[in-house]
């Protein structure tokens, strides 16, 4: 009896070896990492760390071997508005200067002290991903979290030894533009607004946007919603998975994950946070970012804006 209680205890010893090891294994396949992940695998083979944050604050301290890189991830286009995503040359030389090679994990933190820092680095995660390179991570809760936890840190930078080899496989069907926003208004399309509540209802707004409101039919709900920044002095850690998909359920998202969702925001940053929690978070399969964001749709007025109603709500 003794002996097969003693198998059995050895048995379920395994299996839980087994899943504590898948469990392992699979987080770093996840779009979050925690700290703890990122100071186990810092120095292995294949890990690029690129921080994201102010390059003042890198200069300062930053966690060791990471790369500064705060860009530019945003920048003027051609028809001269700003904070769009640059040209693809010009993204794909900055990476390779990054020593990033088309095998390399990505791990990007900024900040991490407010939801808009973890914007910096969705940004970043989403031009990866319009880039075609999808083996990119947040780490959570960004250096604000790796200094809480008392894990190394450094003042001295690092420079890549040699460029990466890093090429781009375009992924268009991330990124929307203003004439499939106009032509997609009233469809089953579901627009997603990532300003605070006051911006979106068209009480006030940036003073170089150009007028209130938001996209007809869309949904609110606040980037700064989606983390746990400052909360009881809280770094920016992303709320709980099942807190996330309440919120969506909440502010009227399909439960479908093959409905098709187009983030925006002021500039498109907190519409990346938007991308981040929709695709990579609650597993939403066709997510794009509108990429001139209200910065755009308000400078052209042919483009219907919707002011004094909560979204699609109110929309008739």
């Amino acid at each position: 009896m003794n002996t097969c209680k003693t198998r059995v205890a050895v048995l379920l010893t395994a299996v839980m070896f087994l899943a504590v090891s898948a469990g392992s294994a699979l987080a770093a396949d996840k779009a979050l990492v925690s700290v703890n992940w990122l100071a186990k695998n810092l120095n292995k083979s294949g890990i690029v760390v690129l921080d994201v944050g102010d390059f003042t604050h890198y200069e300062k301290v930053h966690i060791p071997g990471a790369i500064k890189a705060f860009g530019p991830w945003q920048t003027m286009n051609d028809q001269f508005i700003g904070f769009m995503m640059p040209k693809t040359d010009v993204l794909v030389a900055m990476l390779r200067s990054y020593g990033v090679n088309n095998d390399s994990k990505i791990i990007i933190y900024d900040e991490g002290v407010t939801a808009m820092d973890t914007c910096r680095s969705a940004r970043a995660l989403w031009t990866l991903h319009v880039l075609g390179h999808d083996n990119a991570a947040i780490l959570d809760g960004g250096f604000a979290a790796w200094e809480q936890s008392e894990k190394p840190v450094t003042s001295t930078a690092t420079v890549p030894t040699m460029a990466g080899n890093f090429t781009a496989k375009m992924q268009n069907s991330a990124v929307a533009t203003m004439a499939e926003v106009k032509a997609k208004i009233g469809s089953k399309t579901v627009f997603v607004d990532n300003r605070v509540t006051t911006e979106f209802f068209g009480h006030e707004k940036k003073s170089h946007i150009k007028r209130f409101g938001h996209i007809p039919g869309a949904r609110t709900w606040p980037a700064e919603y989606m983390s746990n920044a400052g909360i009881k002095l809280s770094p920016a850690f992303m709320k709980d998975d099942k807190i996330l998909a309440a919120m969506a359920a909440g502010v009227g998202i399909p439960a479908d994950k093959n409905a098709e969702i187009i983030t925006y925001s002021n500039h498109g940053l907190q519409a990346a946070l938007g991308y981040f929690v929709l695709h990579n978070l609650l597993g939403y399969k066709n997510v794009k970012i509108y990429d001139g964001s209200i910065l755009e749709a308000a400078q052209n007025n042919n483009m219907p804006m919707e002011k004094f109603a909560w979204g699609y709500m109110g929309h008739h």
